[in-house]
């Protein structure tokens, strides 16, 4: 059965965006790489940390009231609509039982933070970018991110985060844009004719 042009431009469409945004899809192909700039940068700036699971909550909830919040947030809507539901992802602790393991963790509606390392402003920052999402690592989570560190840990932090990602070639501007349909069409016809000398 042979594909319609709208069904393969829709194809390509999908395509696109996964490869503008690595880690899109379940390969988080740049987390590492992400994880190991946010670590240069909190060694270069210092980070905000907290005593209690409550400063983090109070912290949280004057982000959810911010301009940036809100526009982040309707942004995000226009991707997946149910991001209705997670406006204000609840912020919640866990003493991790075991030895290393990671400061901060979310499903995309809640988040949660260890209690021996995750308590600070960084680590609520990094999850709560995730909620609004970006459930990788990806170019549009770091994009989303460095806009959220500007706002909420300020500009001479978001600078830093900038220098290392680019030491480590992680893009975090906006996306290349697709071909129209006009443009995919004709390249396609173009490709058909070619493979028809060959």
């Amino acid at each position: 059965m042979k594909l319609s042009d709208e069904t393969l431009y829709n194809q390509y469409l999908r395509k696109h965006k996964r490869k503008q945004n690595r880690g899109y899809n379940s390969q988080d192909s740049e987390r590492q790489k992400t994880y190991e700039a946010e670590f240069a940068m909190l060694r270069k700036v210092g980070n905000v940390e907290y005593n209690s699971i409550e400063q983090v909550q109070k912290v949280a909830k004057s982000i959810y009231k911010s301009k940036t919040w809100g526009k982040l947030w309707s942004e995000s809507i226009n991707d997946d609509v149910t991001a209705i539901f997670r406006s204000m992802p609840p912020v919640e602790s866990k003493l991790r039982s075991t030895g290393r393991g990671t400061s901060g963790w979310t499903n995309g509606r809640s988040v949660t933070l260890d209690t021996k390392v995750g308590l600070n402003k960084y680590t609520l920052l990094h999850e709560l970018t995730h909620c609004l999402g970006h459930m990788h690592h990806g170019r549009s989570f770091r994009q989303t991110l460095l806009k959220m560190v500007g706002t909420f840990l300020g500009a001479e932090h978001k600078k830093v985060l900038k220098q290392e990602f680019k030491k480590r070639k992680l893009a975090y501007g906006d996306a290349k844009k697709p071909m129209s349909f006009e443009q995919w069409k004709a390249t396609k016809v173009k490709l058909e004719k070619m493979r028809e000398k060959v």
